[in-house]
């Protein structure tokens, strides 16, 4: 069997549609964009004209002429994470609220994807960017914010006081947690992260576990910390599988700290399968608060973002700074509390 091939249906102008209705082009085309008044019977009869020619505007032509798209690009490292999904929803609902279209670009934690996608982004005339997580990337971010792109740096701080940005105390957080584990007589804590070059936010949660321990005088130990660049895309498998071949070397701390919920979610079912009780052997602790924390066994102790909050709070300043309204702050930082559930409890005497 041939397959024939389509001709490409050629596209309708406002030319045309001026034609059919009988009227200027400019008449159209203040219909469309609503830039100057036209009579209600005129105006019928235009939107009558581009119905039937089945009319589509060229977004890119438009936003040209009236430098604006209502597009806003958002940089995100991996959409199937729970915690970058629930984000993301925060960002659409205001979007959609403030009737912006959003294009997402994930880059799978990949340095150089994320610059290729964005340069390609940069010649689409989208009227702002969103750097949710990953990479640093710095010099990036700097490039857009030189041409007078409006950007927003979410959930990572580049210590760049200009460039707009919206995140949570990393290092206070997990320094919190660390005390919350102490109260409980915790002195053996143990850390799981995947590695963090190039990542500020990964890199000032690690920081703030090495401080906590420092500030309520417990001893360092790198036996009891657990990173590797491995975790970045299979957490929890490869978590599991981590736990499982430390458990086999017999020296293990009371508790666990770990870097995100889905890491703990690998570490609980490793320690069951070794044959731990949590939290009686061994105590965990997550870090999100992702909606699976609920159905957890036990249920999960960890430190809780607001998601959503974050998405609409930095989709929100970024269209502030593009319609061109006053800006408060530009480094907006959002607290951040600890969730207790059954994961934690008073560690054995030994």
């Amino acid at each position: 069997m041939v397959y024939s091939k389509k001709k490409r249906q050629i596209s309708v102008s406002i030319k045309d549609i001026a034609n059919e209705a009988g009227v200027a082009i400019s008449t159209v085309s203040n219909v469309i964009n609503k830039t100057r008044y036209v009579t209600p019977q005129t105006k019928e009869r235009v939107i009558e004209s581009i119905e039937k020619l089945d009319y589509r505007p060229n977004i890119i032509a438009r936003g040209l002429r009236i430098h604006s798209t209502n597009t806003v690009a958002v940089i995100v490292p991996d959409i199937s994470s729970s915690f970058f999904s629930q984000v993301l929803d925060g960002i659409e609902e205001v979007a959609r609220k403030r009737n912006y279209t959003l294009i997402l670009g994930c880059t799978s934690f990949d340095y150089n994807e994320e610059k290729r996608i964005t340069n390609i982004l940069l010649n689409s005339f989208i009227d702002g960017f969103i750097f949710f997580s990953g990479f640093d990337n710095y010099e990036l971010i700097k490039k857009i914010y030189d041409k007078n792109v409006p950007v927003i740096s979410l959930d990572k701080d580049l210590g760049d006081c200009n460039i707009p940005t919206v995140v949570i105390d990393n290092f206070a957080a997990v320094e919190s947690s660390v005390d919350y584990l102490c109260k409980f007589g915790h002195k053996k804590i143990g850390y799981i992260s995947f590695t963090y070059d190039k990542q500020t936010t990964v890199r000032k949660r690690f920081e703030g576990y090495l401080s906590g321990l420092a500030k309520n005088n417990l001893e360092y130990d790198p036996d009891f910390v657990l990173i590797s660049p491995q975790m970045r895309l299979h957490e929890t498998t490869f978590t599991y599988e981590t736990v499982k071949n430390f458990l086999k070397k017999g020296k293990i701390p009371t508790a666990f700290l770990t870097v995100a919920d889905v890491f703990a979610f690998g570490l609980i079912r490793a320690l069951k399968d070794e044959g731990f009780n949590v939290p009686k052997d061994v105590s965990v602790m997550g870090f999100d608060n992702i909606l699976f924390c609920q159905f957890t066994d036990p249920l999960l102790t960890t430190v809780k973002q607001p998601k959503n909050l974050m998405g609409n709070i930095a989709m929100n300043l970024l269209l502030d700074i593009i319609e061109g309204k006053e800006i408060s702050s530009k480094k907006i930082i959002i607290p951040t509390t600890i969730i207790e559930r059954k994961s934690v409890a008073f560690a054995k005497k030994q």
